[in-house]
């Protein structure tokens, strides 16, 4: 039944209440979050004293706090000390370097840590209001990208619950916190939506950006490459000239080169150490972190719980993934979501448990998967019973939410101390 209104008004209109649905929900899931947050914060230990000369292996602490310190005594724990250190003091040149600390400052690429530094310039505000402010802009954005991501292929209100689906992912309370992440998910997602739409150079300089946000644009050469045959494929319905090829193979290796760019400036930039500092060939040095991760390369997930755990082990983790690949790929596929989103989610998938050691820091990288594995929790509603497909969905969303409870109080709060913590979230 028609309501009176033109179509253009009445697509504008329900443009405008679904950015009304997603803003609201995005907040008052950041909301909760902050008061979980706060109310987690009194099994807090105290952080300090301040450690700039110990060992990265160690839980570094820039800026201590007391026991049971409050919500912002916590906004920063973990990766944000790091942040902080480098948002306030810059990275240390060889010659300044008097730590393995001030060499492994140079792991962390400086795009998300230069732009708290901007926020703070700006606004006088200290680095945990600033990252905070940051990463609660970024998180919107992100939220609205992928809401134009989806609704390219699903209607306004299924593209909805999966830009909301995003907020009550597992590790989404990073929205709020002084990470990178936040910064590194919306540069995906402008990777994505340009290459979808034939953009190739706003991809390009998305994966250039990303490559100093957090090195993990690699598996976007194959989400390149997949594209490119597409492309390729269709080539009787549109024609692909020399400047098409030229630019998607510049994107492809772009990627697959991605690792390596802040290595190479971060070597340039930190020149010869005399000090014990210098530890290029160590896995701790920062400066040469690609390379050191390379050298010791034991296939991540695979190597480290086949130690633990063995053959059994190692086929349990393929098992997991696999089922869980598996339904999200399978979901996407009945929802109509573009191949290259699915591509992207398996192998950054397959990427992250190839490279990193197994650790509670799994469920933190995942979020950069959501484009793929949010189909999950969407594709109930896309059932012809309506009634079972939102329970469904309102039971997804409550185990997210509790699940955000969990990491934010078992994971991310320092409790016990940071000294005798084993890995970080």
């Amino acid at each position: 039944m028609s309501d009176g209104l033109a179509p253009g008004a009445q697509t504008s209109r329900r443009r405008w209440t679904a950015a009304v649905v997603v803003t609201i929900g995005y907040f008052s899931i950041r909301a909760l979050n902050f008061w979980e947050l706060w109310f987690a914060s009194s099994a807090q230990a105290a952080s300090g004293p301040a450690n700039p000369l110990g060992n990265p292996s160690d839980y570094f602490v820039q800026t201590p706090t007391p026991a049971s310190p409050g919500l912002g005594g916590l906004l920063t724990n973990w990766d944000g000390q790091w942040y902080e250190r480098i948002a306030v003091d810059g990275y240390p040149t060889g010659a300044e370097a008097r730590s393995a600390n001030d060499a492994w400052t140079w792991a962390f690429p400086p795009l998300f840590p230069m732009l708290v530094r901007l926020v703070m310039a700006l606004t006088g505000l200290g680095f945990p209001a600033a990252s905070v402010v940051l990463n609660l802009v970024l998180g919107g954005v992100a939220t609205a990208l992928l809401y134009c991501l989806l609704r390219a292929s699903l209607s306004g209100t299924l593209a909805t619950a999966g830009a909301l689906s995003l907020s009550v992912f597992m590790s989404a309370p990073l929205f709020g916190l002084a990470y990178s992440e936040p910064a590194a998910l919306v540069l995906l997602l402008v990777a994505l939506r340009a290459t979808l739409a034939q953009r190739y150079t706003a991809g390009l300089l998305a994966v250039i950006l990303l490559a100093f946000t957090r090195p993990v644009a690699v598996p976007l050469a194959a989400v390149f490459a997949v594209h490119w045959w597409l492309r390729w494929r269709s080539r009787r319905t549109a024609q692909l000239g020399p400047g098409t090829h030229l630019i998607l193979a510049a994107n492809t290796l772009a990627a697959m080169a991605s690792p390596f760019l802040w290595n190479a400036i971060a070597t340039v930039c930190f020149g010869s150490a005399a000090s014990p500092a210098e530890q290029s060939d160590s896995p701790l040095s920062g400066v040469a972190r690609t390379a050191s991760m390379i050298s010791t390369f034991e296939f991540g997930w695979l190597g480290g719980v086949w130690r633990i755990a063995g053959t059994a082990g190692v086929l349990l983790v393929i098992l997991v993934a696999g089922l869980a690949l598996g339904l999200a790929v399978t979901t996407s596929g009945r929802l109509g979501l573009p191949i290259e989103l699915r591509v992207w989610g398996v192998t950054y998938t397959a990427f992250v448990l190839l490279v990193t050691p197994p650790t509670p820091g799994l469920i933190r990288y995942l979020l950069l998967a959501a484009p793929l594995l949010i189909a999950v929790h969407v594709q109930p509603l896309a059932w012809r019973k309506r009634a079972a497909g939102l329970v469904l969905f309102g039971v997804i969303t409550a185990v997210g939410l509790w699940s955000q409870w969990f990491w934010i109080r078992y994971l991310y709060i320092l409790d016990p101390a940071p000294a005798q913590l084993p890995w970080p979230p």
